[in-house]
């Protein structure tokens, strides 16, 4: 992943595919639903045991600066949530991240949300605002965290869906199918929701905190 200029590949993720697509949804829906104006997926390079950005929304210029930028696991907001898999937020405390020309500043708040499948550390999502005084609460770090399990869960199906493909050469499997299927609701589902107001988003948090006590009732 070192010199790929494409980090999600680490994840077997093409630029402009429909995963590539849900992801930038679902992190732009992050950052309108607690209020940053910039957000950021960095994965988790477990060869070098850090972090590194692949895909950041709310400022073209950034994500050019930031792609490919690494954290150290434990750093800053960031690091910390990699670390601990937990949600935090803050003000920053790790200034090695290069930021855009006109934001010498930094950002003024944090909030970063691990994506994890089991006890393995895909990424973290981030939020950010630079607003002078801005802080997370939280509500916003029950909403981002939920939404890094989305994320989580995408990534994951679409790894074990391209190692099934690598071990098969049944193309369309019953499997792939129910998949794909799943995917496209999920798509139009969240679009939906991107074209309501910024406050409908909040909504995303209760119903999956349905979904979460449904599945927990069904192990009881």
């Amino acid at each position: 992943m070192k010199d790929d200029p494409s980090p999600l590949r680490y994840f077997g993720i093409q630029e402009e595919s429909r995963e590539e697509r849900l992801l930038r949804l679902l992190l732009e829906s992050v950052v309108q639903a607690v209020g940053g104006e910039e957000g950021s997926l960095l994965v988790h390079d477990a060869t070098a045991g850090d972090l590194r950005f692949a895909m950041t929304v709310g400022d073209k210029a950034s994500e050019q600066t930031l792609r490919g930028q690494r954290v150290p696991l434990g750093q800053g907001i960031t690091g910390l949530a990699a670390a601990t898999f937990e949600v935090q937020t803050g003000a920053p405390t790790f200034n090695n991240v290069q930021q855009t020309e006109g934001k010498s500043g930094g950002p003024e708040a944090v909030i970063a949300a691990p994506m994890v499948s089991g006890e393995r550390l895909l990424g973290v999502i981030t939020a950010v605002s630079f607003k002078p005084g801005k802080r997370f609460d939280g509500k916003d770090a029950k909403l981002c965290g939920r939404l890094a399990t989305i994320a989580a869960v995408l990534i994951e199906q679409h790894m074990k869906l391209s190692a099934q493909e690598g071990r098969q050469t049944i193309v369309a499997s019953g499997i792939d199918a129910r998949m794909n299927a799943r995917l496209g609701e999920i798509d139009q589902l969240l679009h939906r929701i991107a074209e309501k107001k910024p406050d409908a988003l909040v909504q995303i948090a209760a119903i999956i905190a349905n979904v979460d006590a449904a599945l927990a009732s069904q192990g009881r």
